[in-house]
């Protein structure tokens, strides 16, 4: 039987304050999911879903965490009031979680009640980061817990003293906050989901070589703004290189070269060649750094960013990149990561590049998104002579963890991406005007959901992977999938769409194994909503007036 007492607003109050060490505030006024939202909510530490015991409908019906079914019984409504003080009702049975005989010892199981407006039914759902909230009781200041951190089927939840352990925190997967995918977002999501950059530092606006390089300097948080096209190419240097080519063909009387490095001209006629010195020599990006240009048409030529050593908390927004050695292998690579984390790539426009449009390696790449650029790979010269570019994105970073989100890949010839070590979540990418290879997979688990592959030219969107690393529903096997995307990430999966009728796009079950059993992964993959394929063709690739 349910006790009729009540507890004042000022007690709760100074309950709540009582039980936060760890800095989570005294009102609701940190609740981020939007008024409305109906999603599962996940356990950050199991995996599983908050459920009702027994898909009951009673009053009083535990509540449990419990295999993601997709069922209606785990399923939650949250309501937020003028303060942002939370009521949160299951869909299945319209009861909402209350705190069981209101109580305020630590421990006390949770259940279903019908919804009251009562203290012991209001929540602040208070975000963490990475897309993961804590849940705290306005009647006790208590948090939301899984009991003893179990993962199994069935374990019992309960309100718990806050320590910020992962089975008090919670994703809500299906909601529309920050932490989903979408094409106008001004926040970082997926794996770089928290990443601030320059947020706090210093602005500055810069318009010259000197002036770009100076700022991006040290460790300082700093906002740089990028004023027009910064230029840095004129400095030309000669060194011995030969032709690199298929076959040594043309393309409208022109060859791709490689300078003489590595052994590349081994068995092949040396000669002079005269480039741009700027381009093998990228600049250097310190941590707490956002670079961003100011409207559509601001920018750099001629050289790209290293980000290396450890730096970290990084953006690079709404820039062109561009120019850079077009046609010369080694002659430079637009944006470089060797050992650095917590990176937001994103709205860029990248062309006309000597080697990679983007490389990691071999030090880690880690908490990276590369989201909403427009990769063009159209040149006046192109490995198979073709007017497409072969080195698109080199992956390979030690352990890394990249969502690649958004981007649109046009008229490339391979490497669309090369991928080795770590996990790699392609989502909603748009590729058109390829050709030979696109995905080349070696050591990497990758997802891949709601990318949309346009018909090319003898292109094969996934050229080839190891056996056991891919995991790429089609709409023929998107009910297979799904019961993989319900437990593990919380949601349904979504197709990719291929017009070239390739077979390749695997459903390999451990990869998922692979997520599941790593929490930075599995958080990192529920930190991005894929939206419907259908969409992605209708996306804004690249630089944009309304970004700053």
């Amino acid at each position: 039987m349910r006790h009729s007492k009540t507890i004042s607003s000022h007690l709760a109050g100074l309950l709540f304050t009582a039980l936060f060490p760890l800095g989570l505030p005294s009102s609701a006024t940190a609740a981020t999911l939007p008024n409305g939202t109906i999603s599962p909510i996940i356990d950050v530490n199991s995996g599983l879903c908050l459920g009702v015991k027994g898909s009951s409908s009673s009053s009083g019906a535990q509540l449990q965490i419990q295999n993601c079914s997709g069922s209606d019984y785990q399923k939650w409504q949250v309501s937020l009031d003028a303060s942002n003080w939370a009521t949160i009702k299951n869909m299945g049975s319209g009861q909402c979680i209350d705190v069981t005989n209101q109580s305020a010892e630590p421990g006390t199981n949770l259940q279903q009640w019908g919804c009251s407006g009562g203290e012991n039914q209001t929540w602040n759902i208070s975000a963490q980061g990475n897309g993961q909230y804590a849940i705290i009781s306005k009647y006790s200041g208590l948090a939301v817990d899984v009991y003893g951190a179990r993962k199994e089927n069935g374990s019992r939840v309960v309100q718990y003293t806050w320590t910020g352990a992962d089975n008090q925190r919670w994703t809500f997967p299906s909601s529309s906050s920050g932490s989903t995918n979408t094409n106008t977002t001004n926040t970082p999501f997926g794996f770089a989901a928290g990443t601030t950059g320059g947020a706090g530092g210093q602005v500055v606006t810069v318009s010259t070589p000197d002036q770009l390089e100076n700022a991006i300097r040290g460790n300082t948080p700093r906002i740089i703004r990028v004023n027009g096209i910064i230029d840095f190419r004129g400095n030309r240097t000669t060194s011995a290189g030969c032709t690199y080519s298929d076959n040594n063909c043309r393309y409208n009387g022109k060859q791709e070269k490689i300078l003489d490095r590595l052994g590349y001209c081994d068995g092949r006629q040396t000669y002079n060649i005269t480039y741009d010195a700027a381009g093998p020599e990228p600049m250097r990006v310190g941590s707490n750094k956002t670079i961003i240009g100011i409207g559509a048409r601001s920018g750099i030529k001629g050289k790209g960013f290293y980000l290396r050593d450890g730096v970290s908390n990084i953006i690079i927004r709404n820039l062109s990149i561009t120019d850079i050695n077009d046609g010369l292998v080694w002659g430079g690579d637009a944006i470089t990561v060797d050992n650095a984390s917590r990176i937001w790539i994103d709205h860029n426009y990248i062309a006309r590049i000597g080697r990679q449009m983007l490389v990691t390696g071999w030090g880690t790449a880690k908490q990276m998104t590369v989201s909403n650029n427009y990769f063009d790979g159209t040149t006046d010269y192109g490995h198979y002579c073709n007017a497409k570019h072969y080195w698109t994105m080199l992956l390979i970073g030690e352990n890394q963890s990249i969502t690649l989100a958004n981007n649109r890949i046009r008229n490339s010839s391979g490497r669309a991406p090369k991928i080795d070590s770590g996990i790699v979540h392609m989502v909603n990418n748009y590729f058109d005007g390829n050709y030979g290879g696109g995905l080349q997979g070696v050591d990497a688990y990758m997802v891949m959901e709601g990318n949309y592959y346009t018909r090319g030219n003898n292109f094969a969107p996934i050229s080839s992977v190891k056996s056991g690393t891919l995991f790429a529903p089609l709409s023929s096997t998107l009910g297979q999938a799904n019961s993989s995307c319900f437990n593990v990430l919380g949601r349904a999966c979504v197709e990719n769409y291929d017009e070239n009728g390739q077979r390749n796009f695997a459903l390999s079950g451990n990869v998922m194994n692979a997520v599941n059993s790593n929490g930075s992964w599995r958080s990192g993959l529920r930190a991005t909503k894929p939206v419907s394929t259908a969409t992605v063709r209708s996306f804004n690739f690249g630089p944009q007036g309304n970004i700053n």
